[in-house]
């Protein structure tokens, strides 16, 4: 069974450029933007802010058909990405164009996809998570570190 559309927040962090990365992700029933009802943070490894802003995407994108959700408002706070999707942009790197492959390839299983650029300003728990996603990072070592 599918089910209703959702409004989705995305946020890729970078600390340095390349550097620790994480990703962030808040998703809301479209009727109650109040209360979220999945809410993920990952540590992705070391990469640039542009490439942590695609995988969030991916991320986002994957959560949603593993979970039956079909129709999505997703929010970008990435101007780069949201407007090389659209074309406005042009790709320049081929691990770029591989990223936004991925991404075509998944949106091509959707119903309907809005995808809507947002300022960072609007986007705080999605950056948030992928901030603390970013640091994770530094708690897995320090722990490791004290064994």
């Amino acid at each position: 069974m599918e089910s209703e559309g959702v409004v989705v927040f995305v946020d890729g962090s970078s600390r340095g450029n390349p550097g620790p990365s994480g990703i962030g992700v808040v998703i809301f029933n479209n009727n109650n933007l109040k209360e979220s009802i999945e809410q993920l943070s990952r540590y992705i490894g070391i990469t640039t802010n542009n490439v942590a802003e695609y995988e969030a995407l991916i991320y986002a994108l994957k959560w949603l058909l593993s979970n039956q959700f079909f129709t999505a408002e997703i929010y970008l706070d990435s101007e780069l990405v949201y407007k090389q999707l659209m074309g406005d942009y042009r790709i320049k790197t081929p691990h770029i164009q591989t990223l936004v492959n991925r991404v075509r390839t998944l949106l091509n299983q959707f119903k309907e996809v809005d995808l809507q650029f947002k300022p960072r300003k609007e986007n705080k728990l999605a950056n948030r998570l992928a901030q603390k996603a970013s640091k994770s990072h530094k708690v897995a070592a320090k722990s490791l570190n004290q064994q």
